[in-house]
């Protein structure tokens, strides 16, 4: 496992301030994501949040037909868990490990106990996730009208592709 790597090489944990990263730095464990990995289920409960640093994870939203429609990337500009930001009990979305690396993970009870300090961390992830929100409505309505493809998606046509993500 990489030694140089730290929770502020995400890029939201970097915005914190340094007292806040402080705190939270002893319950962050570097872990391995692997190529097709699922990290959230569809309708489950969340055991942690994940805070991927050279991983990028793939998000997939289940639609009406049961299929499932992918809606966004998340690397280290962000956390894979929104639902648990917004006091979901159950996960709206599939997340899927897209790009092989390496992400924080830190368990879901004890980010709920810092977001309900109500500090900085709070506001932050909370802009965090309406900018997610607005990508996704932006991506899922261009689909719906075929104005975008695949390969004209910035995060596409640089994101290596993963032989199972699709599966």
């Amino acid at each position: 496992m990489p030694t140089l790597l730290s929770p502020t090489d995400n890029r939201l944990l970097a915005k914190l301030p340094g007292a806040s990263v402080a705190r939270l730095l002893p319950h962050f464990e570097l872990i391995p994501l692997l190529c097709g990995e699922a990290l959230l289920v569809y309708g489950a409960g969340q055991e942690y949040v994940y805070f991927p640093v050279t991983a990028v994870v793939t998000l997939h939203h289940a639609l009406a037909s049961g299929a499932l429609s992918e809606v966004s990337l998340v690397g280290n500009e962000g956390v894979i868990g929104i639902p648990l930001l917004l006091n979901g009990d159950v996960t709206p979305c599939r997340a899927v490990v897209r790009t092989t690396g390496h992400a924080y993970r830190m368990s879901a009870r004890i980010l709920t106990q810092e977001l309900n300090r109500a500090g900085p961390e709070l506001r932050l992830l909370l802009a965090y996730a309406r900018a997610l929100v607005a990508q996704m409505e932006r991506s899922a309505s261009c689909r719906e009208h075929g104005t975008i493809e695949r390969s004209a998606c910035a995060h596409c046509a640089n994101a290596p592709a993963c032989p199972s993500a699709d599966n």
